[in-house]
Formats: C-alpha cells, sequence, structure tokens
C-alpha cells in the first residue's frame, strides 16, 4: 500500500536507518494552512504507512542532519516493557548503561557516555542532575505503551536543544488529545510472575473539539529474572540472604490537555506522575536494597504561524524527582582495634610486643592465652525480643548458629561469651551508609530517623522562530534556558546553588539554485553560564540529492555537557565551585551516502555512513593544596606550616588537569583549607570513530532493516606503562603487565561494543496477521579490572585475572500479532524473548573487591590478592515469552 504524496517535490530522508527508511515529501501548505514540510509517507520496515513526523526532524534530515524514524507500529511488534527495551531492539548504534532488568538504565548512541545522548520526551530533557544519595535516571520513568514514535537525530544536537547532545537527541513522542474520542486499554502477563494493566483515554470537552484531554495510567509488576548467578555472590552476603528475587515495580497516572485555538496554534499542558520501585543490591556488598522513585513531571507546549513564513514553537517543563532508599548491608564479626580492648588487656598486649592484629589468627591466638576474653564477639543472642537463639536449627537462618560438630557449643546460637560469633562471621544487618559530606546521619534506613530523600528540581524552556524568506533562504532564530538546582533533605548538606545556562541560538538554512538537490544549514550558539565557563558552539549540515535516488549527507559541529551538581562542586561544605570549570566538549562528523528505490514491486534503501567523535574536558575534583601553586611548601611565607606539597609535586599534578588559576587566587586569599576540594576539568579525552552499514526492503508482504554499526570508543588505559606484580606481594616486577592491557595507550572504552548487527523482519501474510523476528548479534563488549587487580601476574608472568569479554553474544526476539474484530480493534500479541536461550549478560564488572567476604574480613586476603576480586555479570534474560491484548476505540 502506497499512499498519495500532495506534492510531485520529494526529498528522501533515508540517512542510516537501524530500522526504518524514511521517504518524505515537501508539500505546498493546504487549504488549512498545513506546514509546508510535513511528512507524509514513510517506509517503516519498508512497509507504506501513514504518519506525522515533526518539523524539526523532517528540516534536520532536508539540512543533512541523520535521522531515524521508530513508528508506533515497530514498538508495538517489540511488545517492549521499558525504553530501555525499546532502545535496546530497535535504535541503531544504541547501548544501553546499566541495566533495564534492574530498574534503571541510560541511553548511549555510536559510543558515547551516559551524558552524551540527550533524551527528551515531548520536549523535556530526562537526565539525571545528580543526587546525594544515588543518581536518578528520568528513562526509568518512560511509560512504554504511551510512546506514539521515536525520533534520533545523530551526531552532534546540542545547538538546538541544549547540553547532553553530543553524540545525538533521542526524541519520544507521546500518545496526544487531538479532538476526539479514542483510546486503548490493555493488559500484559507472562514469565516472572509479570502483570500489567494500562490504558489512555483521549475524549473532547467541547462540541467542536477545541478543548480536549487525555488521560492514561499503568500499573506494571514482576519478579525479574535472576539477576545474578549464585557464584557472583560473597560468602557472608549469601549466608545472610543477599540472594533473592529482584523484583519491579512501575505505576503512573497522567493527565494532557489540548487547546486548539485555531487552525495553526494550539496550547498543550501535560503532567504525569510515575513511581519505580526496584531493588539494587550488589552481589558483593549489600544484602537487601530496594529503591522508591517519585518522577512527578509536567510540561507544556504553545505553537503558532503567523503566516506562510513566520511561526514560533514554545516549550516549558518542570521535574522534580526524589529517591529513598533501603541498603541494608552485612554486620561481620571485625578483628578487635587494640585500642577497644578494656586497658589491662592492652597492658598484656604491650607486654608482649603486640602493637595491633592484622589478621584474625593473631588476634585469636593473643585470646587463647587470656582467660575470659572471647576470640570473637559477643552479641547477647538470648531475650525476650526474638533472637538467635529463637532460630530454628531446620529451614532457619543457621549462620546464627554453631555448625563446628568438633565444638562443645555444635548447635547452640552464636554470641555467648563462650561461644562468640568467629571472627569474619556475618552476625546480622546494619544499614549501609551515612551523608558522609553533610551531618553524618543514617540515611538509607526504614523510617524518619534513619533515612532520607534525595532529589533535585530542573526547570526550563525553548522558544524558537522560523522564518521562511523565500524558496531559497530559511532562518530559525531560539532563546533556550535550563536551570537545575539540589532538592535533597539538608542532612545531605549540598551547598544551594542554582546552576542556570541561558543560550540565544540561529540556523541559516540555503537551499540554492545554483547546485540542484543542494540543502546546507550553518548555525552558532552562544550559552551564557552561572557558576561555570560561559560556551559557544556551532554546526554545519549538508545535503545534496543527486537524482535516480542517490544523495550524500554531513554535518559536523561541536556539543556540550553541562556539569551536574556533584561534578559543579556543591557537595559538602569542603567542596567548591570552579567558576571556570568548562562544560564537557564534544566535537562530532557524521558522513553518508545511499540510494533510494523500487525493485521487484517494491522499495528499498542502502546507505553507508561515517562517524567521528573527540571528547574534551570531562569532569573530575582535586584537592585545593594539590592543584593550587599558592599552596606550595617551598615558597617564601607559605600559607600554612603543614603543608603537603612542594611546588614541583603541584607542577605535576596540573598537568592531566586545566589548571583552576582563577579559583586558586581566591582561595589563597581567603586562606581556604588545603583539603577541600575544587571542580577541574582533566585534559584526558575519549575518541570515537566507526563505520554503519544500512539496508532496508519493503516488498509486498515482507519488510527488513538490517543495520551494521562497527565502532571504536578509545579511552586512555590507566594500565599502560604500569609495572606487573606477582600476585600477593606488592613488589614490582621488571617488566609491564604483559599484553594490551600494559602495552596499548588507549583501549576500547568500557561497555561499548566493538560492533553491533542488528535488524527487524516482518512477515505480513494478511493484514490480521503480523510475525516478526528481532535480532541482534554483538561483537566484543569489555568489563576491565581495576590497576591494583589488572597487575597481578603469576610465576610465568601472566595475568591472573584477564580484561572480561562479556560481548560476543547473538539474542533472537520475535513475536506475533492478531487483529480481531470488524475495525480490527482487538489485538492480540505473543512476545518471545531469547528464543535461542542464549547465556548472556546485560553489563559486567571486570573485578570487583569482596571485602565483606570472611576470608577478607580475617585478613587472610587483601587487595594485593587475586582471591580478593570476582568476575560477575547481569544476566540477561533467559528464554522467556508473554501475551498482550489490547482494545483500542
Amino acid at each position: 500500500m502506497k499512499l498519495k504524496l500532495k506534492s510531485s517535490v520529494k526529498f528522501c530522508l533515508s540517512a542510516l536507518m537501524a530500522s526504518t527508511a524514511i521517504q518524505v515529501a515537501i508539500a505546498e501548505p493546504d487549504a488549512d494552512g498545513e506546514d509546508t514540510r510535513r511528512l507524509e509517507t514513510i517506509r517503516v520496515e519498508g512497509q507504506a504507512v501513514n504518519a506525522l513526523t515533526s518539523d524539526i526532524a523532517v528540516d534536520f534530515a532536508e539540512f543533512g542532519t541523520q535521522v531515524q524514524l521508530i513508528s508506533s507500529e515497530e514498538i508495538e511488534t517489540g511488545g517492549f516493557t521499558n525504553f530501555g527495551e525499546l532502545a535496546s531492539g530497535l535504535i541503531r548504534g544504541a547501548n544501553v548503561g546499566y541495566s533495564p532488568d534492574e530498574g534503571e538504565f541510560t541511553i548511549r548512541i555510536d559510543g558515547g557516555t551516559d551524558r552524551d545522548t540527550l533524551l527528551l520526551v515531548d520536549g523535556v530533557p530526562y537526565f539525571d542532575r545528580s543526587s546525594p544519595l544515588e543518581d536518578l535516571w528520568p528513562a526509568t520513568a518512560i511509560d512504554p505503551r504511551m510512546i506514539e514514535s521515536v525520533e534520533v537525530y545523530r551526531g552532534g544536537n546540542s545547538l538546538y536543544f541544549g547540553s547532553n547532545g553530543g553524540l545525538g537527541v533521542v526524541s519520544v513522542k507521546t500518545k496526544e488529545p487531538d479532538g476526539t474520542l479514542k483510546g486503548e486499554v490493555g493488559a500484559y502477563a507472562g514469565s516472572f510472575k509479570t502483570r500489567e494493566y494500562y490504558g489512555n483515554v483521549s475524549l473532547p470537552l467541547d462540541k467542536d473539539g477545541k478543548h480536549s484531554i487525555l488521560v492514561f495510567g499503568r500499573s506494571y509488576e514482576t519478579d525479574a529474572h535472576e539477576l545474578f548467578s549464585a557464584d557472583a555472590y560473597g560468602d557472608t552476603i549469601i549466608a545472610l540472604g543477599g540472594r533473592h528475587e529482584f523484583p519491579y515495580s512501575y505505576n503512573s497516572l497522567g493527565a494532557k490537555y489540548l487547546w486548539q485555538i485555531g487552525p495553526e496554534t494550539e496550547l498543550r499542558l501535560g503532567a504525569s506522575y510515575a513511581t519505580v520501585d526496584f531493588r539494587d543490591s550488589f552481589p558483593n556488598t549489600t544484602v537487601f536494597a530496594p529503591n522508591f522513585t517519585e518522577f512527578p513531571i509536567y510540561n507544556a507546549s504553545f505553537k503558532h504561524r503567523f503566516n506562510d513564513k513566520l511561526k514560533i514553537d514554545l516549550e516549558a517543563h518542570y521535574q522534580d524527582p526524589q529517591l529513598k532508599n533501603d541498603e541494608i548491608d552485612a554486620q561481620i564479626c571485625q578483628i578487635p582495634r587494640l585500642q577497644d580492648l578494656p586497658a589491662d588487656i592492652q597492658a598484656m598486649a604491650a607486654d608482649q610486643g603486640i602493637t595491633g592484629f592484622t589478621t584474625a589468627a593473631a588476634f585469636e591466638a593473643f585470646a587463647a592465652g587470656i582467660p575470659g576474653l572471647p576470640a570473637g564477639c559477643v552479641t547477647n543472642p538470648y531475650g525476650s525480643t526474638g533472637s538467635a537463639s529463637d532460630d530454628a536449627w531446620n529451614g532457619g537462618s543457621t549462620f546464627y548458629i554453631n555448625q563446628d560438630p568438633n565444638s562443645p557449643y555444635y548447635g547452640q546460637p552464636y554470641g555467648t561469651l563462650e561461644n562468640p560469633f568467629p571472627i569474619g562471621a556475618p552476625m546480622g544487618y546494619v544499614v549501609e551508609s551515612t551523608a558522609n559530606f553533610g551531618d553524618g546521619g543514617l540515611v538509607k534506613g526504614f523510617g524518619t530517623t534513619d533515612q532520607r530523600e534525595s532529589g533535585y528540581v530542573d526547570y526550563g524552556f525553548n522558544a524558537r522562530a522560523t522564518y521562511t524568506l523565500n524558496d531559497y533562504v530559511e532562518i530559525v532564530a531560539g532563546v533556550q534556558n535550563t536551570s537545575y538546582k539540589d532538592n535533597s533533605d539538608d542532612s545531605y548538606g549540598v551547598q544551594d546553588v542554582t546552576l542556570t545556562s541561558t543560550g540565544i541560538y540561529g540556523d541559516l538554512r540555503l537551499s540554492l539554485p545554483v547546485l540542484d538537490g543542494f540543502s546546507g544549514s550553518f548555525a552558532a550558539r552562544q550559552d551564557f553560564n552561572d557558576n561555570f565557563s560561559d560556551q559557544s558552539i556551532w554546526k554545519v549540515g549538508v545535503r545534496q540529492n543527486f537524482g535516480h535516488g542517490l544523495y550524500a549527507r554531513g554535518s559536523g559541529g561541536t556539543s556540550y555537557s553541562l556539569p551536574k551538581i556533584d561534578e559543579i562542586g556543591a557537595f559538602g561544605a569542603g567542596a567548591n565551585i570552579n567558576p571556570g570549570l568548562e562544560p564537557q566538549d564534544v566535537k562530532a562528523f557524521n558522513l553518508g551516502a545511499g540510494i533510494d528505490g523500487d525493485i521487484f514491486d517494491g522499495t528499498y534503501n542502502v546507505e553507508v555512513g561515517y562517524f567521528k567523535t573527540e571528547i574534551n574536558n570531562l569532569f573530575s575534583s582535586r584537592a585545593v593544596g594539590a592543584v593550587c601553586l599558592e599552596y606550595a611548601n617551598d615558597v617564601a611565607n607559605p600559607l600554612f606550616s603543614y603543608l603537603d606539597n612542594d611546588t614541583a609535586a603541584i607542577e605535576r599534578n596540573r598537568t592531566s588537569i586545566i589548571a583552576p588559576d582563577s579559583f586558586c587566587r581566591t582561595a589563597a586569599n581567603e586562606l581556604m583549607d588545603p583539603g577541600q576540594t575544587v571542580a577541574v576539568n582533566a585534559i584526558a579525552k575519549q575518541d570515537i570513530e566507526g563505520f554503519t552499514v544500512d539496508v532496508a526492503f519493503d516488498f509486498d508482504k515482507w519488510q527488513a532493516d538490517f543495520s551494521y554499526t562497527n565502532m571504536e570508543s578509545l579511552e586512555p588505559n590507566p594500565v599502560y606503562g604500569v609495572a606487573a606484580r606477582l600476585d600477593g606481594t606488592t613488589t614490582n616486577l621488571d617488566f609491564v603487565v604483559p599484553g594490551h592491557a600494559g602495552n596499548s595507550e588507549f583501549r576500547q572504552s568500557s561497555e561499548r561494543p566493538e560492533w553491533t548487527l542488528s535488524g527487524l523482519i516482518t512477515y505480513t501474510p494478511t493484514d490480521r496477521w503480523v510475525f516478526a523476528l528481532n535480532p541482534r548479534w554483538q561483537g566484543p563488549e569489555w568489563a576491565y579490572a581495576g590497576t591494583t587487580l589488572a597487575r597481578m601476574v603469576d610465576e610465568n608472568g601472566d595475568r591472573v585475572m584477564d580484561d572480561m569479554n562479556f560481548g560476543d553474544y547473538f539474542v533472537l526476539n520475535g513475536s506475533v500479532q492478531y487483529f480481531l474484530g470488524d475495525k480490527k480493534q482487538h489485538r492480540f500479541l505473543i512476545r518471545g524473548v531469547n528464543l535461542l536461550d542464549e547465556d548472556y549478560f546485560e553489563r559486567a564488572s571486570g573485578g570487583t573487591g569482596y571485602n565483606r567476604n570472611t576470608a577478607a574480613v580475617r585478613g587472610e586476603i587483601g587487595p594485593n590478592d587475586s582471591a580478593y576480586y570476582k568476575q560477575y555479570g547481569w544476566n540477561g534474560k533467559p528464554r522467556s515469552f508473554w501475551i498482550q491484548y489490547e482494545y483500542s476505540f
């Protein structure tokens, strides 16, 4: 089925699309004054469907930006339950940070970091501004059942949208009221006790439909699959019940309002409230860690066309995400400190020349010679409020019970003077964290005395005017403000500072008659920032249509990423803001060439692309006394008598950062303590380079899109040139760490696959059946050991623990849909994930220290022993199935 175009003037918007090839028409204004650039026909997976795409997506594509469109039909085919699944399955070159099945995730495209891809939802930036408790990633708040379409603008796109668009923008459009009565209600259930109910209803408020609302809601609950295998857990953690399910709960309510003031004038308002509850435990540290997040988000937009030449677009938002959690750690019997023992015992130790105990065995040997001194921990287990004495030997928490058959206290609860908990044994539970740069109180407990909320407020607006001078020249001008500040409990001690960025931008667009088929965009932006340095960026985009379906496109320029609240230096009274702090700088270039055409009564698109990105000014922090020359101890009249660094040492410390000289002069004048910290930019950079190949076709009943991305995302290698050490020692050997780890100055960035091949294949034998396969084949993806572990070698000079490649896997997902009813209003879907039951990790740790393991607590192993570390991964879903029913009206 092909839709008739309103104009014979066409241009092709098919650049580098993993799952979508788009053919657009530039239509003349219709009787109602419709915009001259309207996407009239879209080839999604090769099949023509009717859809409307944002004006800015059409404009971007015409002027050289690489654009990908993902339709609601594609999203429905996937049956996705969160946006992380959608991004991984449908967005070209996407890499999902963290683990969607755990309850938190970020979206990265083309090898960037968490902060280089800007996620917008109806114009609202969904980017974490940081909280003192943990990161808050609003991407988890997106309701997948409300997504109408997704537009991806690749390459540097901070110019129109502000911070964090360094490698691209992912713009999510959700369902909106349109003055008519319509709606959807559905249910979803399947593996892992998943159960979901959702719905949305749009209805007019007056007979003409000028005023209308849409209300929506969703409730999603699942026990989820096992995230960590049994062998990933530390012995004390698993003894205390740390291996458990990871249930995930998502609930949302929202409403939207439309006032269609005129044919070319509209006002939209939206409000939503989502809660995401999940467990965030780690197998090496935490026994139980439920997280509770709230995302109240408000947005507004206004559009008006004055005439056929001038139009304006206004967007505004306000959000106030909050987080609280309970993080329960293992309470483990520790080696006693000598100073904590009774005075007479300390005297006995001194008589024996003992100044402390570094191992449990040393203390146990000492205690064996002191009558009445327990060789472990006494907790007095017998009491009236429930204790170890109540534990049942069969089926109970047996870590409370002496299980040594050779002990006279076999079968009795630990914790008495005669039968103490052994050193290194788990004893129970403690709240994990305190506000270490605030008042020092507990923040991750269960109630008003030991649990504190953290979060931030983010608000701003973006106003843009477009003026079409004639058929050849168009001008865009805009102003954008972004403001954010901490909104956490006072106990965290975050400084009261608002980070504000106000930018003005302009874009000159040319379609020159002297070059038939040529379009060019030349844009610049100036941002005026509070509490960090001002920023100027630029962007150029060009496209050339050669005829016969051939085209070439390219874009290049600079973008940036604003510092988060912690990076600016606002966390704690001892942290300091550096007014000269530079935003993280991104230079990006994106090229492509392709062909569109008709074949076998269908259509096809083939494109080859190339991208290159450089990221500079990475954020970091340093001690004032370590980087400010005014704090040297070898100058005349040093500021303080106890300074640690001479001028040469400070100069060395400054070689890896952009020196904060202006701040340092102020710090010296105010006699700031040298131990306080200042936010700085690191000189180290990240280089990203890659190429892509995309093929899409649409035949009568078959549609398919395939996308291949080969990417080199290089970061400085901290192990380069580091001397090897024999496992279990601290002595450097006379050679560097063997292999790539010690001999390469740069390495592939962690959690960035070297290549991916993905696709979506659909078969529609009738208008009621849709069969789909969504394969993803991925190359190497790395998790690296820290330097201490990476340098350890055995007696043969080989590394004892190599870096962990958790890539090289193939996952095949699929679905079957059937539409029932005279209007096909009943939709049934069966979704299958990992149909081949591939064993793989979504995320991995290349070597984590297990300092809570019994052997580590007892001092039998330490950070210089390979046995102190373990590699583990976050398991991908095993083969699993769900069913969905949806009724539309």
